[in-house]
């Protein structure tokens, strides 16, 4: 006599498959959307930054850095109002 589908080792371990399959496409799912949107951030960042100070437009990101820091040491040490 048969045993029942549910009860049939192989129909679980072929159960576990692809629930862990399933879980897997989730995990993309998910890290892909974090990417998309922290992609998405950086570019709207990067744009406010540009139009703000456009003098870094030809600066290199290790310029940019350099920049951003000066500008913070100047705001530490009282020097923009």
């Amino acid at each position: 006599m048969d045993m029942p589908s549910s009860l049939n080792p192989e129909a679980v371990r072929e159960k576990i498959r692809q629930l862990e399959n399933r879980q897997k496409i989730l995990l993309n799912r998910k890290v892909n959307a974090e990417r998309k949107a922290r992609t998405h951030r950086l570019i709207e960042h990067g744009a406010v930054l540009e139009s703000v100070f456009p003098e870094i437009v030809p600066m290199s990101g290790e310029q940019v850095k350099a920049f951003l820091q000066t500008l913070l040491r100047l705001r530490s040490n009282g020097g923009a109002g």
